[in-house]
């Protein structure tokens, strides 16, 4: 209850003087970076791969990763005082512009990021083009930070979700009034993943992403996102594609999944530090069978 508590005394500081604040975070995450040794094991570990196994570059990110963590809660601080309509032209840098046209088209879409920069917020700020937003996230505990956290992510104009069955059902109606749903695609919260390869790695994915674009033939656009100071942000849009419908759902998803794995990897391996995943990745999402 910490953080909660922090949280909601800091948040008028904070939001009212982020500059401020987004320095202050770089100190706390270095601090962070030396006393949390399990956390920091598990990013460096995690960064192993990206840096193809340069243990000395992986510890540089690392510290990095720890410091991005901490702006992005400087970032959510900042939500209900954020003009999300000015937010992509004052904030944002945005790589292959040409596929933002498919946000702004009236069927549904499905915008995959991953847990790089703060994705979530990038992924907002795109839909101030007259469309609709909806996102789910994971559950966090105790309910009551979950719910605060819900509070702030929504403050901006979308509405954030739980991905528990309740959320899901939202989701799905929302991308069949032809909204734009974001997702995360890089950790499988659920347990329900799809087997790829990545970073000559067999790990599991979330299958939601595309289990629910295909369901609503929603166009998927992957979406990634880096920090380049403070709250700016480079924005780079990969080529939209569809879930295939055959008679193999199962075949069409991790055709999906492989496909956003080989984007995800080249985006991460771009910029390792951007990657704030602090569990054991490599463990917690290892395959127990070779894909299919």
């Amino acid at each position: 209850m910490t953080k909660l508590w922090w949280m909601r005394v800091g948040q008028p500081l904070v939001g009212r003087y982020p500059g401020v604040f987004y320095r202050v975070a770089l100190v706390a995450g270095w601090i962070a970076w030396h006393v949390r040794g399990e956390f920091r094991r598990n990013v460096i570990h995690n960064l192993l791969p990206l840096c193809d196994g340069d243990a000395r570059r992986a510890k540089r990110e690392g510290l990095r990763v720890f410091q991005y963590v901490a702006q992005y809660y400087v970032d959510l601080t900042t939500l209900p005082r954020r003009n999300m309509a000015l937010f992509e032209h004052e904030h944002l840098r945005i790589t292959n512009p040409e596929y933002l046209e498919v946000v702004e088209h009236n069927g549904p879409v499905v915008a995959v990021s991953a847990h790089a920069g703060n994705a979530e917020l990038a992924i907002q700020a795109l839909t101030h083009r007259g469309r609709g937003f909806v996102a789910l996230v994971e559950a966090l505990q105790p309910p009551e930070w979950g719910e605060r956290l819900l509070e702030l992510r929504s403050s901006a104009g979308g509405r954030f979700y739980e991905a528990d069955f309740g959320g899901v059902r939202a989701c799905m109606e929302a991308l069949k009034q032809g909204q734009v749903l974001g997702v995360m695609g890089d950790r499988d919260i659920q347990g329900t993943g799809i087997c790829v390869v990545m970073c000559g790695k067999q790990v599991k994915l979330p299958r939601g992403p595309w289990e629910l674009a295909r369901r609503t033939n929603a166009l998927v656009v992957p979406v990634f996102c880096r920090r380049l100071l403070r709250d700016d942000f480079e924005v780079v849009l990969a080529e939209p594609y569809r879930v295939e419908v055959s008679d193999s759902p199962d075949a069409d998803i991790r055709k999906a999944a492989q496909r956003y794995a080989a984007l995800l990897e080249a985006h991460l391996r771009r910029d390792p530090g951007q990657w704030v995943v602090m569990e054991e990745f490599w463990r917690v999402h290892a395959c127990t069978a070779d894909p299919e």
